[in-house]
């Protein structure tokens, strides 16, 4: 679920592998509230509100400099977000409607307030660029909506949680092989439920991950919502979305809204730097490659090596600064002489330059 064919496909090679994504819901007393991290490379995180104008609701939508919303919360209540996810192939698509997902989105998010609804829109249309995604939509009743391209599950459960697994091919939750998401359900099950921000960001925090850029907890019936930044929930904002779309479309840029000697906001200023992604990815390979045995070093190399083709991605197609991208693109093969496929991708990042 990204925005340009190349960025798409460096994307879901590398999401899988080191990157996850959570979301919790709880409905107790009429009252549901939904935390979600979001989990990637990317400093670049933002939140963008737009009326509704002639549509049905207006919508804060959450994610990345893209401008392709990771998630979102309408004024009806009705929420989503979206998970990377493995390979699962799709074989219901045919005389569906073709929908870009970008459209898809913002159609549903604009126009519905139930997951009834959702999916009854859904199930006539063609969702074969799913086949490595997953659409979990919640609205102010509590109830859920699992999209996951051939499977459309609708559950009411008074609590649910949701990470890089698929539904509909697991049994028992218990078993799923995705280490942060087990150390989420034993506090789950450790603790008392409760229908408040407060509870729903503790367990945000048990889910999350050294990358879990932000965390937002949605009161889908105040439509409050509260952002946290960088795996500190010791800080948060509040925003009222009903008040946020009285001052017209507008962004916020996440960690500008923190203070600045926070981990998360040197993270994000040293992500926007160049030359101090350099440095820093330097200076951590020579740091800590001498000190592991080969097979630790090799996992060190992957995810050096996937970090910084994201962020040199991020420079060539978002920030449209080919030489930035090319310095950083050239780092993977200066650290890593024998790594093809970093040689690949600069090659064909540099014929789309005409270099």
């Amino acid at each position: 679920m990204r925005y340009l064919s190349i960025f798409i496909t460096v994307t879901l090679l590398v999401s899988h592998s080191i990157s996850a994504c959570s979301m919790y819901k709880i409905t107790r007393n009429g009252k549901t509230i939904v935390g979600n991290n979001e989990d990637w490379f990317s400093a670049n995180t933002q939140i963008w509100f737009v009326p509704k104008g002639n549509e049905a609701y207006g919508v804060m939508n959450v994610g990345f400099n893209n401008d392709f919303p990771q998630g979102a919360i309408n004024e009806a209540g009705l929420m989503f977000d979206g998970f990377a996810m493995p390979y699962l192939k799709i074989e219901n698509s045919k005389g569906k409607t073709k929908v870009p997902i970008p459209t898809l989105i913002t159609s549903i998010m604009h126009n519905y307030s139930s997951v009834k609804d959702v999916k009854t829109y859904l199930s006539g249309v063609d969702l074969s660029y799913l086949e490595t995604s997953m659409l979990v939509f919640v609205d102010r009743s509590g109830a859920y909506l699992i999209v996951e391209g051939d499977e459309l599950i609708l559950g009411y459960d008074s609590e649910q949680s949701f990470s890089n697994f698929y539904p509909s091919q697991t049994s028992n939750s218990d078993e799923v092989n995705i280490d942060f998401y087990q150390k989420g359900l034993q506090h789950l099950k450790a603790s008392e439920p409760q229908p408040s921000f407060d509870y729903c960001s503790t367990v945000m925090n048990s889910f999350q991950q050294d990358i879990t850029q932000y965390t937002t907890i949605y009161d889908l019936e105040d439509c409050k919502i509260r952002v946290y930044h960088y795996q500190n929930f010791d800080t948060f904002i509040e925003i009222d979305l009903v008040e946020e779309l009285k001052k017209g479309g507008h962004k916020l840029i996440i960690p500008e809204l923190f203070s600045k000697s926070t981990k998360g906001y040197q993270y994000y200023k040293m992500y926007n730097d160049a030359d101090a992604v350099i440095k820093h990815y330097e200076t951590l390979w020579e740091d800590e490659s001498e000190k592991l045995d080969s097979k630790a070093k090799k996992i060190l190399e992957n995810k050096i090596t996937q970090v910084i083709t994201h962020i040199a991605t991020d420079w060539a197609y978002v920030k449209k600064d080919s030489n930035r991208a090319i310095k950083i693109y050239k780092l993977i093969i200066e650290l890593f002489p024998e790594n093809q496929n970093a040689k690949r991708i600069l090659d064909k990042f540099l014929e789309t330059q005409g270099k």
